[in-house]
């Protein structure tokens, strides 16, 4: 489903990798192909399953690979391609084919909201409710910009919602929630500065003011990494958080809409084997 620009990009990476590696390439068509496809993978006669695509497409690979002995490569031709960016690959087609090619295996945690596993992060609030919003046209067309333009809807819209959290017992109530599993959250902006996706520790990042001014002010906090150090924004450290209430509210896992709450977020360590740079970078 990719632009013709990423088509080319996806040319180049095969053909670097057919020069000296057996691929068999499969096309996913729609949604939970690629976590069908990587959980059918047979170990036996394949030494990693490399996806070429966004961090979508990458959550249901993770997913059919959790808990497995074949690693998962990266190919970035996403809209923000966080994972790469959080692992080290970056975006750079021959970079990271280089790193599939030569690179190590890192066994990173996962997120665990109900049976799904996420990279990243799980969150419920404007930025759910904004990727719900979004249009698969537009972003076709316009890439990251069909996320600017679904979160300035969002703003306009001014919801006032707030959420029940528990964090480890600890009861939250607050506007917003993303539950961390890694630094970096919409592209290179730094959201939980204290995450390790190496690590099984979440942090939960509870923003408790609702409104519009607000939802701008956090988005420009994000933008400057300093989101955390805003006075009303509380990061947690956490094995455990429950997002409670309100029931049908949606949340969203790694930039997809995922499910509606209640949702309970879990850590699971090592839970998915990963191709990332040697120790030489």
């Amino acid at each position: 489903m990719s632009g013709q620009r990423r088509r080319r990009d996806f040319r180049r990476a095969l053909a670097l990798l057919e020069s000296d590696h057996t691929c068999d390439v499969v096309e996913t068509r729609g949604r939970g192909d690629a976590l069908r496809l990587a959980r059918d993978a047979d170990a036996a006669l394949y030494d990693a399953v490399i996806v070429a695509s966004g961090d979508g497409t990458i959550n249901e690979a993770a997913n059919g690979l959790a808990g497995r002995d074949l690693p998962l490569g990266i190919i970035p031709l996403g809209t923000a391609n966080v994972l790469a960016h959080e692992l080290g690959i970056g975006s750079s087609v021959e970079r990271a084919v280089a790193i599939v090619r030569g690179g190590r295996r890192r066994r990173i945690a996962l997120a665990k909201a109900g049976e799904r596993y996420c990279c990243l992060m799980v969150s419920a609030g404007p930025d759910a409710r904004a990727i719900r919003r979004v249009r698969p046209w537009l972003k076709r067309l316009a890439g990251e910009g069909a996320y600017y333009v679904a979160g300035f809807g969002e703003i306009l819209a001014g919801s006032k919602t707030r959420f029940s959290v528990v964090v480890d017992g600890r009861r939250f109530d607050t506007a917003s929630v993303i539950v961390a599993n890694a630094r970096l959250y919409g592209g290179r902006y730094v959201c939980a500065p204290q995450a390790d996706i190496n690590q099984p520790i979440l942090h939960a990042v509870l923003m408790t003011r609702s409104g519009r001014w607000n939802m701008v002010r956090y988005g420009l906090a994000l933008m400057r990494g300093r989101l955390t150090a805003l006075p009303d924004v509380t990061a947690v450290a956490a094995t455990t958080v429950r997002i409670g209430a309100p029931v049908g509210e949606p949340w969203q896992g790694d930039g997809d809409l995922i499910g509606e709450v209640p949702v309970t977020v879990t850590v699971v360590p090592r839970a998915l084997e990963v191709l990332v740079p040697g120790d030489d970078g």
